[in-house]
């Protein structure tokens, strides 16, 4: 983002306050050397696999679809030049993370302007969920990362018609990219793909050549890996990890037990996992969405309260979940004074109820562009569906908070504007304006 000195002196400060912000996170709450935990085992076993020469596989090495390709393979070419080194991911995870907030700015520029962008980035690199995200071994980074990346280079839903066809072409490859590293990429694509069909302010014909141009590139880019899966693992999927997701979101252990609701049942607890356990990839997966599709059909009058407790989970402002009893951080260093206090004190609270007002009110304000701004638009829409039809989590929340620093930034910056106004206004002397009549 260029602009005055001044500018680029204050996006300067704002970068190097987010890397800092992230160092400390990952090196001292977290810890550069710990050990992987949760799915980043997954990651790392799988990238250390490749760098071994063994293929995509996973911790027992057999071969997987349960993760997609693009962040274990980030993995691996690390790793060959540090060796098998979660504390290398750590250092990558950061500085992704660090892009993150460049890239939010570099979006919020190209759609608003440089207050807006400022204001933004600012929110961005003291987000305690964007900083959490920067200390794990996890895909969320590198995802946010391809999707603002396709923001940025993507023309306006109206204009996908008359800009550059580079623009479109290269929009629709950092959105395959993103679906290599997480699904969600998939329907945000289709957002992406609706929205230039509807909006483009050209003929329906030349909507569809641009439209079948941008679907053709991201084919060819997304295919090798469906083929790699029908091939090693027996069928056309993106991940053989959707299925049971999906099931541990919607099963009867769900709406049973109070302190599941909205979330997930762990595995041991869902009906028919000790089948599900035993059985291959693919066919587990299928399985999974069958079982899962059946609990839902089968109970349609409990639907809307399930929704409502995921998208409550998705949406809520405190890190911890009271109904389970979780605190937020118990696994964080308690050996360092900051991990023990970054375990007790929910920073993701005040900074959520401090700026989700200022994002309903920066959607609020730019409601008459929302032509212009349909592809942020989807963003929330298409990550808060997945958690209405999987389950509400706030790590599932966190490719979304770019786009609410971004709103919250318009916020931000119209209330500095109005105040400069009014600090104007009260500077101009009261005997400055023209003389009486006849003095």
């Amino acid at each position: 983002m260029t602009g005055r000195p001044g500018t680029r002196g204050a996006l300067i400060a704002i970068v190097l306050a987010a890397a800092l912000l992230r160092v400390v996170f990952s090196g001292w709450v977290v810890g550069f050397h710990a050990a992987p935990i949760g799915d980043e085992t997954d990651y790392h076993a799988i990238a250390s696999h490749l760098l071994a020469g063994d293929g995509f596989c996973e911790a027992g090495g057999a071969p997987t679809a349960r993760r997609p390709p693009a962040y274990p393979v980030l993995l691996a070419g690390l790793y060959a030049l540090t060796g098998p080194s979660p504390a290398a991911g750590r250092v990558v995870q950061v500085i992704l993370g660090v892009l993150v907030v460049l890239l939010t700015a570099a979006v919020a520029r190209r759609i608003f302007d440089t207050r807006v962008a400022l204001a933004a980035a600012a929110l961005a690199a003291c987000n305690p969920f964007l900083a959490f995200i920067s200390g794990y071994l996890l895909t969320e980074n590198l995802y946010m990362v391809l999707v603002l990346a396709a923001l940025w280079v993507a023309p306006s839903p109206r204009r996908y018609g008359t800009g550059p066809v580079a623009a479109a072409a290269a929009s629709a490859a950092l959105f395959a990219l993103a679906v290599l590293a997480r699904p969600t990429g998939l329907p945000l694509f289709e957002w992406t793909a609706a929205a230039v069909l509807v909006l483009a302010v050209v003929p329906l014909r030349a909507r569809a050549v641009r439209l079948a141009a941008m679907v053709a590139v991201f084919i060819v880019l997304v295919l090798p890996w469906y083929a790699r899966n029908a091939r090693v693992v027996g069928g056309w999927v993106l991940t053989t990890h959707g299925g049971i997701t999906f099931y541990q979101g919607n099963n009867p252990r769900i709406a049973d037990v109070p302190q599941w609701r909205g979330g997930v049942a762990p595995l041991d607890a869902l009906p028919r996992y000790d089948e599900l356990a035993v059985m291959p990839e693919v066919e587990r997966d299928r399985l999974a969405w069958q079982l899962g599709r059946e609990f839902v059909t089968q109970h349609p009058s409990a639907m809307p309260r399930l929704v409502m407790w995921k998208l409550a989970r998705f949406w809520r402002l405190k890190s911890d979940m009271g109904l389970s009893g979780i605190r937020s951080g118990w696994w964080w260093n308690k050996n360092s004074a900051l991990g023990r206090l970054a375990a007790n004190v929910d920073a993701g609270f005040v900074y959520a109820a401090a700026v989700m007002p200022l994002f309903v009110a920066g959607v609020w304000l730019t409601r008459r562009r929302w032509q212009d701004l349909m592809l942020l638009y989807g963003v929330v829409v298409v990550h808060t569906a997945v958690a209405a039809a999987f389950f509400g989590s706030l790590r599932g929340r966190i490719p979304i908070e770019p786009v609410i620093c971004i709103f919250a930034g318009v916020t931000v910056a119209g209330l500095a504007s109005a105040l400069s106004r009014r600090r104007g206004a009260s500077r101009v002397p009261a005997d400055s304006g023209p003389a009486p009549p006849g003095t």
